[in-house]
């Protein structure tokens, strides 16, 4: 599935260009700060199990979201530096993804020993780590989850390395963005798959991003491979 990874600032792109790895965000991390709180927690002792849930995921549990499209001012404006940073599009494996889905209420659980797993089932937790308030929802988010493993051991986080599961295809460089086209296929150097580099800018009769036509896209393709005779 394409999908758009939005980022904070061009100079993390280059950093992200650079090391070909993606970093596991941690719950705590998020800008909203409802994460992992779907439950209703106004009774004090469902309240201590909502937060076992939070700590455990907090410790155990990284996260990459994207977003379903890139072409979302909002989004760029949230995530991408109010559009002087980078977009990136990637061809990620559906069996990575989960959907974010989004509610305006807060759901009631029943716990208690007289349940199996005391009512933690696999299924609300699942709700748990993928369900957000429809105040989110033009984000239209897909989360890619993983158990935090190995950590780098320069900066104790913890990463994804670009791969067939999580090819890079595309380069967007936000409007506001100091970025050349040139300068982009100079950081990103050789490649595995054909990535498309262009310029994003708000378009002329609707809200939304669209590719600035003046600044011609560049498709940076892996080296040929020449047949060697026998």
């Amino acid at each position: 599935m394409r999908l758009h990874y939005y980022m904070t600032t061009a100079m993390w792109a280059e950093v992200i260009l650079k090391e070909r790895r993606l970093k596991l965000s941690r719950f705590y991390e998020a800008n909203d700060p409802f994460e992992l709180n779907l439950i209703d927690s106004r009774d004090p002792n469902r309240r201590k199990i909502v937060k076992m849930i939070e700590s455990y995921h907090n410790e155990r549990t990284g996260m990459i979201c994207f977003g379903a499209t890139w072409d979302n001012p909002m989004m760029w404006a949230h995530y991408a530096d109010k559009h002087a940073g980078v977009c990136l599009g990637f061809e990620v494996d559906d069996k990575l993804l989960s959907t974010v889905h989004y509610t305006d209420e807060k759901i009631d659980v029943e716990f208690g020993s007289h349940l199996a797993n005391h009512g933690l089932s696999a299924e609300l937790l699942s709700k748990v780590l993928t369900t957000k308030s429809t105040a989110w929802a033009p984000e239209q988010e897909r989360r890619a989850l993983a158990a935090l493993e190995t950590p780098d051991p320069k900066n104790g986080l913890y990463y994804t390395d670009f791969g067939p599961q999580l090819q890079l295809r595309a380069v967007i460089i936000g409007y506001r963005c100091g970025w050349t086209v040139a300068k982009a296929v100079d950081l990103l150097g050789q490649v595995t798959a054909p990535v498309r580099i262009s310029k994003a800018r708000p378009a002329f009769g609707r809200f939304a991003m669209v590719e600035q036509r003046q600044v011609r896209p560049v498709t940076v393709r892996p080296p040929k491979v020449s047949k060697k005779r026998s």
